[in-house]
């Protein structure tokens, strides 16, 4: 079955269509009630103009109607949604709870985190809500969402924090709070508040295997700590963020028995920019990023969202893994540039199927001008092509595709066919039951683990 993570902006269009299977976990009690009346009139629905395509070709795009969630962050008028309401959107007009409406301004986006800030000029200091501290949160606490339901109007949903640290493979950041209150669409953007009414997180997607489908009982939240930051350096135009140059990948257990380490306590470097910090430090793709300045974190996530906290300039201690060895560098943070590392794009054209070779499944072909042109691969990616992948193969359920590039091997880098049949070769003389393997593809770089068999 296929699953669907849905962003829960909501159209005005087709909402009796969408179920809303699922209800608001766990009583509120006279306490619960007084702290909401004194949050939600911090909290402010937005109904949004968007040009949508028109569902048949050649069509005329129709203007819709959306609705999204909000809530105020600073008195003067600065409020919190997410990105993805946002988008597109000709005119914002913001609606608070005493029926008032201003017309928003969208004044800042986060190109990499779903979060946008909208501004209104008012006559009057309005209320806010304050952060408060996710990172504090225990699966079971119990938490609030309120938003706008699907253009409903204010509501609000109890339940608990369900999970932590939810990977949703849509960031290199992502550590999301899985919720079990109830939201649907139109909820996006709106707070969830713990039991004190601070805001530990801002509502922005649910899961439902139907992908018009409502709610299901699982719900996700950018949390407070990432949100905050976030904002905070959109406010603040001199305050910018860390980078290091190096694209990190989750370190599983096969690619750990690849590369020789015993445990998963790590992450593996996938790409390095030319012109950042990592590479002037000698760090290259195989490399295991095991902690920063002394510091371990559990996965790729974590690290990022280290690093980009950093000051600009700060010298930092990185411990690797390399070799089967693990040995220190120094760097220097700098500031994150505007540009995001190289990915290929897609191309359904086939390349040239000259120099092929046969491994695991796929049909690898050498490089070349009138391949790089079919595939639109840039010019500093080298390594071998991959033409075909069978459809019963370990390399298709990798999810590798034709235009995909094998860049490396192990902790070495290949050029041609023959260079991956090569180390391929090594790694089952070494008797090692997976190899790992770095693939650039149509959505960047990714390591994949193969297994070697007795073949």
């Amino acid at each position: 079955m296929r699953r669907f993570l849905v962003l829960i902006a909501a159209g005005l269009l087709g909402v009796l269509s969408i179920p809303t299977t699922g209800s608001a976990t766990g009583a509120i009690d006279t306490g619960d009630a007084a702290m909401l009346q004194r949050v939600m009139p911090a909290v402010v629905d937005l109904s949004l103009w968007k040009l949508r395509p028109s569902p048949k070709a050649g069509g005329e795009p129709r203007r819709v109607r959306t609705h999204g969630s909000g809530f105020i962050v600073d008195p003067a008028g600065i409020i919190v949604t997410n990105k993805h309401v946002t988008d597109n959107a000709e005119d914002i007009t913001v609606i608070f709870r005493t029926g008032e409406r201003a017309g928003g301004k969208l004044i800042a986006v986060a190109p990499m985190v779903d979060l946008a800030l909208v501004k209104v000029e008012f006559d009057r200091p309005l209320p806010a809500l304050r952060w408060g501290d996710s990172t504090r949160l225990r699966i079971g606490d119990h938490v609030f969402a309120i938003g706008n339901p699907l253009g409903l109007g204010t509501s609000v949903s109890s339940g608990i924090v369900s999970a932590l640290n939810r990977d949703l493979q849509d960031t290199p950041f992502d550590h999301y709070l899985q919720i079990d209150a109830a939201i649907n669409h139109g909820n996006s953007g709106g707070p969830l508040v713990d039991v004190h009414g601070e805001v530990v997180g801002v509502d922005t997607a649910l899961y439902n295997p139907v992908e018009e489908g409502g709610f299901i009982g699982i719900g996700f939240a950018i949390p407070s700590d990432s949100a905050r930051f976030v904002v905070n350096r959109l406010l603040d135009k001199r305050n910018r963020s860390g980078w290091l140059g190096a694209r990190l990948q989750d370190l599983t257990y096969e690619l750990s028995v690849a590369l020789g380490l015993k445990n998963t306590d790590g992450a593996i470097v996938a790409a390095v920019d030319e012109q950042g910090p990592a590479k002037v430090a000698g760090i290259h793709p195989s490399d295991i990023l095991l902690a920063i300045n002394d510091s371990r974190f559990s996965d790729a996530r974590a690290f990022m969202r280290e690093i980009i906290e950093m000051p600009i300039g700060q010298p930092v201690k990185l411990t690797i893994w390399r070799a089967a060895k693990e040995l220190v560098v120094t760097s220097t943070i700098a500031q994150w540039p505007n540009s995001a590392l190289p990915a290929v794009a897609p191309n359904t054209i086939m390349a040239s199927t000259a120099d092929k070779a046969q491994n695991d499944g796929l049909t690898l072909a050498t490089l070349t001008q009138e391949s790089r042109n079919n595939y639109k691969i840039d010019d500093k990616v080298h390594g071998a092509l991959v033409v075909s992948v069978d459809k019963d193969s370990e390399a298709n359920d990798l999810g590798i595709v034709p235009g995909d590039v094998l860049t490396f091997v192990q902790d070495t880098p290949v050029a041609e066919p023959d260079d991956v049949q090569a180390a391929l070769s090594k790694a089952y003389e070494q008797r090692l039951p997976f190899v790992a393997v770095l693939v650039q593809g149509k959505s960047g770089v990714r390591w994949v683990s193969f297994g070697v068999d007795e073949r």
